[in-house]
């Protein structure tokens, strides 16, 4: 009868810390297929000399939906002096991003987002120019292009 006790009492105090460890190796897990399944690319950039605005567009090659995409990072700026432009949605006022989708409403595995950086200042021709997109949950890439 001792030993039947002694193994439900092992049991009752294993059990718990099993299940806590199990739960977070499957929250883990689900990060991790999140992170791998999420995958941006850049596939061009540009900008004109003179002009406050430069455009990036960008390739969801991943096996999820990316959203929500305000919640995006942007990095922007001239080669070693770029910095993080803030959202700011439809007609907003610079330094800001807005977007738009190209023939589709989510951001889907092979669809094509429009990026609308608006600067301060102008573009500067002959000038390297950096821009990185990262998703909300980590997922990057990065370009850089000449004015």
């Amino acid at each position: 009868m001792a030993g039947i006790v002694a193994i439900v009492a092992v049991i009752n105090a294993v059990l718990p810390s099993v299940d806590r460890t199990s739960g977070a190796l499957t929250s883990t897990a689900g990060v991790i297929d999140d992170r791998l399944g999420t995958q941006v690319e850049i596939v061009q950039a540009t900008g004109e000399s003179g002009a406050t605005v430069a455009d990036l567009w960008a390739k969801n090659v991943g096996s999820t939906v990316i959203d929500p995409l305000q919640n995006m990072d942007i990095f922007f700026g001239p080669e070693g002096q770029f910095v993080r432009i803030p959202y700011g949605g439809p007609s907003c006022t610079s330094p800001c991003w807005e977007y738009s989708l190209e023939n589709d409403t989510k951001w889907r595995p092979t669809a094509t987002l429009h990026i609308v950086i608006h600067l301060d200042d102008a573009l500067q021709s002959n000038t390297i120019y950096y821009a990185k997109i990262v998703a909300p949950n980590g997922s990057s890439d990065a370009k850089y292009f000449t004015v």
